[in-house]
C-alpha cells in the first residue's frame, strides 16, 4: 500500500520527462498480481493517478497556479525551458532558448491571471488534450510571453517564451 501511495504522489511531481515504468527497489518484495483486479499500465492506473493531481480540469489548474508562487513551484518542470529574444543577433533579433534549474528561477514565473486582466493584459488560451498555451499580451506593445503546459500526469508548467524585445 505504501509504495502504491508513494507511486502516485511520486507521479504528480514536475519532471523534465514523463514518468517512467514503475520498478520496485532492489531487494524489494513484489506482490503477485491478484485474480479481478486490473494489471498496471491500464487505463484503470491512469484514472488514478489523474485524480491525485491537485487539479485535473486545466481552468482550475491554471487559476490556482497564476495565483499562488507555492503551486507555481511545485507544478514547474526542471529544468524548465526558457525563451527569450536576443536583441544583438543578426541580422535580426532571433529567440534563445535555455534550460534553467528550478533553483535558478525567479518566481513567481507567471504574473497572476487575474490581475493581469485588471491591467488591461490579453489572456488567450488554447490547444487541448494533454498540452496547453498561455498567451499574455499587453495590446499595441512587444509586451508578450508564452507559457507551455503539460499533463505529466499533472499539469505542469514546461515552457516560458518571452517575446518582447
Amino acid at each position: 500500500m505504501s509504495l502504491a501511495l508513494g507511486l502516485a504522489l511520486a507521479a504528480c511531481k514536475p519532471q523534465g520527462e514523463a514518468p517512467a515504468a514503475a520498478t520496485p527497489a532492489a531487494g524489494a518484495e513484489t506482490a503477485p498480481a491478484v485474480a479481478g483486479t486490473a494489471p498496471t499500465g491500464t487505463a484503470a492506473d491512469a484514472s488514478t493517478a489523474a485524480t491525485s493531481c491537485p487539479d485535473a480540469d486545466f481552468d482550475a489548474f491554471l487559476k490556482r497556479f497564476s495565483a499562488d508562487t507555492a503551486a507555481q513551484k511545485a507544478a514547474t518542470a526542471d529544468p524548465l525551458t526558457m525563451v527569450r529574444i536576443d536583441p544583438e543577433a543578426q541580422p535580426e533579433p532571433a529567440p534563445v532558448s535555455r534550460q534553467v534549474a528550478l533553483s535558478q528561477v525567479q518566481w513567481p514565473v507567471m504574473p497572476d491571471l487575474d490581475a493581469a486582466r485588471a491591467d488591461k493584459r490579453e489572456v488567450v488560451i488554447s490547444g487541448q488534450g494533454e498540452q496547453r498555451e498561455v498567451l499574455v499580451r499587453t495590446p499595441d506593445t512587444d509586451d508578450q510571453q508564452v507559457y507551455t503546459f503539460a499533463a505529466r500526469p499533472c499539469w505542469t508548467l514546461t515552457k516560458v517564451d518571452d517575446q518582447a524585445l
